[in-house]
């Protein structure tokens, strides 16, 4: 006779509560105006699918697949500016289930729903700062799918097989963003420890090690095809690399952003911090490892002040978290004859209680309230979907266009394409051995390819403006409107939303953050 498996009512509660938690962190912000990231992105989607490659004709700092991910959203759902968040919550949903699984095999039963409960929504930071589709939030995927592969054959006693798919995941994570290096290169070099240390000989392991390096070579070269076929990379490395050398080392970086980091996690997340100390209740042997890429992963960031760069960490802290819950659990469970099982349940819901708790006042606002209250102190945003709506009825689908700001979202809502390939100002406008070739470049641009309209941005927050900057680029622009551009009309953002003028008089230029200017006829 054949009896049914146990009832578990938290799996049964737990796994739809994790469905209602991921729409309840994302109702309200799913189809927000665009940030400047997002724009970029798009912009450079909006090229490949048009038959155009970013670097030769958009300024793109993250390699490739970031603008293969949007351009797969753009063909999946076309005309939607909010399809690549849709599908950045399919990816961090993946991955939320990837350290589910990663959890149970590593840890037993018991770690794997509290992780999942924790990451969702540790990923998005405090007060919901990362709703965007950021690289990051793709990012996870294929680098906890890459853990997921070396967990598995750690598991199975898998083999070169194991090896080819985490080396074809490990490339795929770098063609996101380089600094995953650390990460996986940790995860490589503890998979191969492991090996020698359970007898495998080294021909062995250097058979696995080429055969990680055949699966990432493949699949790199399928990522870079289109750039390395065209120069042979050289606007790819010029743009994710020599550039990005001289932006890591701009304040933007640094010890100082860390520990300003640091102070507000731990202002709103206090309690994170302390559950990883109750590891010393029940110590766990393979914490160890999992620790040393959660501590890497903050090393990564290399201090950025932008809180995206931390999304990297949360898998890793709501894995530790979620095993010192139930090691803490089993203790008191112990010494109290208490069921254990529900004590987990109780402590991993006040710890996700205690992380929610700063982001409850963003839940409950409206779809609107959230985009003016979030976005608010970047104007630029709220505003931009109206401006790229008056761009659109003043050009034509084929008509070059520029957008003199760090705003290529309004290229992407008018679906035009810029003059330049500076579709941001901020690389030529932050000082760097590179900004004066590269105004030099936007002016040859500008001349040789004169835009049928310009939106001329006017904010601060935008990067038209830089100390030290060289003066090439200002000077050229303002001579270029006042002979060759008239004024259409601008926008104010007085209201919060942002309101159309046109006509526009002069003692309105003055509350303009953005004016729109069409070239004169010949």
């Amino acid at each position: 006779m054949t009896t049914c498996k146990s009832f578990n009512p938290a799996l049964w509660l737990g796994i739809p509560g994790l469905a209602f938690l991921f729409v309840l962190l994302r109702w309200n912000n799913f189809d927000a105006p665009l940030t400047r990231d997002e724009g970029e992105y798009t912009y450079a989607a909006q090229l490949l699918i048009s038959g155009g490659l970013p670097y030769e004709h958009s300024f793109l700092q993250k390699p490739p697949m970031i603008a293969y991910s949007y351009a797969l959203a753009g063909l999946l759902a076309p005309d939607i500016f909010w399809a690549p968040r849709i599908l950045a919550g399919v990816f961090a949903a993946l991955a939320t289930a990837l350290l589910g699984y990663i959890a149970r095999r590593e840890f037993g039963p018991g770690v794997a729903l509290s992780a999942m409960w924790l990451m969702t929504p540790m990923i998005l930071l405090p007060e919901l700062d990362q709703f965007i589709a950021n690289t990051e939030m793709f990012l996870l995927l294929p680098l906890l799918a890459t853990a997921a592969v070396y967990v598995r054959s750690r598991h199975c006693k898998g083999g070169a097989a194991h090896w080819l798919a985490a080396g074809i995941l490990a490339a795929i994570t770098l063609c996101y963003k380089y600094t995953a290096f650390p990460l996986l290169a940790l995860v490589f070099a503890a998979w191969s420890f492991e090996e020698w240390r359970g007898g495998k000989r080294p021909r062995a392991i250097a058979g696995h090690w080429l055969a990680a390096l055949s699966g990432g070579a493949v699949a790199a070269a399928i990522v870079l095809a289109p750039f390395l076929l065209r120069d042979g990379g050289k606007k790819l490395w010029e743009c994710t690399v020599v550039f990005n050398r001289f932006y890591a080392a701009s304040p933007i970086f640094g010890m100082a952003n860390f520990w300003r980091m640091l102070g507000e996690f731990w202002r709103f997340w206090w309690m994170l911090f302390l559950v990883p100390c109750l590891l010393v209740f029940k110590p766990e042997r393979r914490v160890w490892f999992w620790a040393m890429l959660f501590f890497l992963a903050w090393l990564v960031t290399a201090g950025s002040l932008f809180g995206h760069y931390y999304i990297a960490i949360m898998p890793f802290w709501a894995l530790l978290a979620a095993v010192a819950l139930r090691g803490f659990a089993g203790w008191v469970a112990d010494k109290a004859s208490q069921p254990l099982h529900w004590l987990r349940l109780a402590l991993t819901g006040i710890v996700v209680f205690a992380v929610l708790a700063p982001d409850a006042r963003w839940l409950i606002r409206t779809r609107q309230q959230f985009a003016v209250d979030r976005l608010g102190p970047w104007k630029t945003f709220l505003i931009s979907p109206l401006v790229a709506a008056r761009l659109a009825q003043h050009t034509a689908a084929w008509d070059p266009v520029y957008v003199a700001g760090s705003e290529p979202q309004i290229l992407s809502y008018a679906h035009r394409f810029s003059s330049t390939r500076f579709d941001i100002t901020y690389p030529f406008m932050v000082p760097t051995p590179l900004a004066k070739g590269y105004q030099a470049e936007v002016i040859h641009d500008l001349q040789q390819r004169p835009p049928a309209a310009i939106v001329l941005v006017r904010s601060r927050s935008s990067w038209m403006t830089q100390p030290r900057s060289p003066p090439d680029y200002g000077d050229f622009l303002r001579k270029l409107l006042a002979n060759n551009y008239e004024i259409v009309g601008g926008c104010l953002s007085d209201d919060g939303q942002g309101r159309w003028q046109e006509p526009l008089g002069r003692e309105d230029r003055v509350g303009c953050t953005m004016i729109l200017f069409k070239r004169k006829a010949p």
